[in-house]
C-alpha cells in the first residue's frame, strides 16, 4: 500500500466518495460471512480470492468461485456466504451500460444461442481483466476515491470486455439486461417492490392488467402474480436469516395486516414459520 499524497484534500473534496458510498469497492470478507449485496444499482462482483456461495433470486448457493465474475441485476435479492476467506471488487454500473461508444448492449440480443435458457452465469476473469483489477485494488486500497477516477475506471472496465470477451459470451452473461422487451424488464425491476398487487402494478404502468399479464409473460416466461411472490419470499428469507429486523418490523415493511399473516406466506412459500427460519439461520452461524 502507497500513502496517497494530500490526502485531507482528497477527503476534503465534494467529488469523494467513502468506500460504501462509491460505484467501485474493494471488500474483504473473512471465512463464514453472509453479506447482502447492495443491488440498488446493477453491480458487476469479481472475485479475486476466495470462493463464495451466491444466492439470487432463482438461483440460489451457486458457487462463485476466485478468478471469475458475475452480474447482479438492479433490485434483485442477492447474498453471498463466504467459504474461504476473500476479496472483491464491486462496479455498481450504470443503467445504460454502453461496452464502447461502437456497441452498446442493444445489440447484442442477436448473439444469444437459439432456445436459451438463463442460468446464473459467471465468466473467467481474462489475463488483461486480471491485470487492470490488480492494478484497480492497489489504487482503491490506497484510498484513491475520486468519483471521476471510478467513472474512468468503470468506461475503462467495459471496454475491456468489450475487447476481451466474445459476443456470445457477453450476450448470455448480460442476459437478464437485454432480451425481449428491455423497456419492459426495466420497468419492472425498477418498481416491483412499491406496489403490493398486479392491479396496482399495471395501473403504473397505464396499460390494463390483461396487457400487463400477457407482456410480462413474454418478458420473463412465467406469471407475474408468481414471479412477485417469489421475489417477496426471497426477500424476507434473506432478512430474516441475514439482518437483526425484528419479525414485527419484517411484517411492517412487507404490508402484512399481522404477524399471523406473515407466518401463513412464509410457511406456504418457504416451508418454515419466520422464527424457525431465523433460529436455523442462527445455527449455522453460531456453527
Amino acid at each position: 500500500m502507497e500513502s496517497l499524497l494530500y490526502i485531507e484534500e482528497h477527503q476534503s473534496c465534494l467529488n469523494y466518495r467513502l468506500p460504501q458510498a462509491a460505484n467501485v469497492c474493494l471488500q474483504h470478507f473473512p471465512k463464514g460471512t453472509r453479506q447482502i449485496i447492495d443491488t440498488s444499482q446493477t453491480v458487476l462482483i469479481f472475485v479475486l480470492r476466495g470462493d463464495v456461495l451466491v444466492t439470487t433470486d432463482n438461483f440460489h448457493q451457486v458457487l462463485h468461485p476466485a478468478g471469475h465474475f458475475s452480474l447482479q441485476v438492479h433490485n434483485s435479492c442477492s447474498h453471498i456466504q463466504v467459504l474461504t476467506d476473500c476479496t472483491c471488487i464491486s462496479c455498481r454500473s450504470p443503467h445504460d451500460i454502453s461496452l464502447c461508444d461502437r456497441f452498446t448492449l442493444e445489440q447484442l440480443p442477436q448473439y444469444i444461442p437459439r432456445n436459451y435458457q438463463y442460468k446464473f452465469h459467471i465468466l473467467p476473469i481474462r489475463p488483461r481483466l486480471e491485470e487492470y483489477l490488480i492494478n484497480l485494488s492497489h489504487l482503491l486500497e490506497d484510498g484513491l476515491g475520486c468519483v471521476h477516477f471510478h467513472e474512468l475506471k468503470l468506461r475503462e472496465l467495459f471496454i475491456l470486455l468489450r475487447a476481451y470477451y466474445g459476443k456470445e459470451e457477453l450476450a448470455t452473461f448480460f442476459y437478464p439486461l437485454i432480451g425481449k422487451n428491455r423497456d419492459f424488464k426495466d420497468f419492472v425491476y425498477e418498481n416491483y417492490l412499491k406496489v403490493d398487487n398486479l392491479g396496482e402494478f399495471a395501473k403504473l404502468a397505464s396499460i390494463s392488467i390483461d396487457t400487463f399479464k400477457r407482456r410480462f409473460k413474454e418478458t420473463f416466461g412465467e406469471p407475474a402474480y408468481k414471479w412477485m411472490t417469489q421475489r417477496k419470499a426471497e426477500r424476507i428469507y434473506r432478512d430474516l436469516a441475514l439482518t437483526t429486523k425484528t419479525i414485527g418490523k419484517i411484517t411492517e415493511e412487507y404490508r402484512f395486516s399481522s404477524i399471523p399473516y406473515l407466518t401463513t406466506f412464509c410457511r406456504q412459500h418457504l416451508g418454515k414459520t419466520p422464527q424457525q427460519i431465523r433460529n436455523e439461520a442462527n445455527r449455522q452461524e453460531n456453527s
